[in-house]
């Protein structure tokens, strides 16, 4: 059963929510699709965890009846604070917790194992993800929390060396502190922006043409929409 819990106030600046899955009742395969979220998960029925880097495209993942899950998905422009490897190095991977953190750090976010509850291991969670905040929060880059913003508010069909231009530094600058504190280039978190507010366009305005939702999306034509939605997402834009 899959399951979404709000996070506490102090952290909901940082985290888009936490979700469970467990006591599943037979083998399952489902498809997940890029959301520009990357998420800490533990996976509690094997005492370990890992970060599922940010996505550009789909990937299957496959849940035994023995799986105990939690999550935390981290809001985009945020989770850069909190680790201190190039975020861009993780994208469409599944690294270790191990090679992501200090030992002593990994040492004490372990211990959230020996939890029993979920309420207890998410506190423990949050406790977490705030002194990461607190030690981290000065390398907090506001051209890309920018960048994000202007991104998110134009669903993803900007011109990213505008946004350059207005913040006076170079395109190529800008794509390095991105994908740094993202995961990836501004240009590709823009397609899956873009993506995911033509796909809620398709499942809303049925009426809607494709090829209008195409041209009022910035693709070219619906051949460009197709593609792009074959790439990011294996389906065509009728699936949605």
């Amino acid at each position: 059963m899959y399951q979404e819990i709000k996070p506490s106030k102090r952290i909901d600046n940082l985290v888009d929510t936490f979700w469970t899955f467990s006591k599943n009742e037979v083998n399952e395969k489902f498809k997940v699709l890029p959301d520009t979220c990357s998420d800490l998960v533990f996976d509690f029925s094997q005492n370990r965890g890992f970060l599922s880097g940010v996505m550009t495209t789909y990937q299957f993942k496959e849940l035994s009846p023995e799986t105990d899950l939690i999550g935390v998905r981290f809001k985009s422009e945020k989770i850069g604070l909190l680790f201190d490897i190039p975020l861009y190095e993780t994208k469409n991977l599944r690294v270790e917790l191990s090679e992501l953190f200090p030992t002593k750090t990994f040492q004490s976010l372990n211990q959230v194992n020996d939890l029993e509850t979920t309420i207890d291991k998410i506190a423990f969670l949050e406790n977490f993800i705030e002194m990461l905040f607190n030690q981290n929060h000065q390398k907090r880059d506001q051209i890309v929390l920018s960048t994000v913003q202007n991104i998110r508010t134009s669903h993803g069909i900007i011109n990213i060396n505008d946004i350059a231009k207005s913040h006076n530094i170079s395109l190529r600058q800008l794509e390095r502190r991105f994908k740094n504190c993202v995961g990836l280039t501004a240009k590709e978190f823009s397609n899956v922006v873009r993506f995911n507010n033509a796909r809620e366009s398709i499942s809303k305005l049925s009426k809607t043409s494709l090829l209008e939702i195409a041209f009022d999306m910035g693709f070219f034509d619906h051949s460009h929409m197709t593609h792009e939605f074959k790439r990011i997402s294996g389906e065509n834009p009728s699936f949605f």
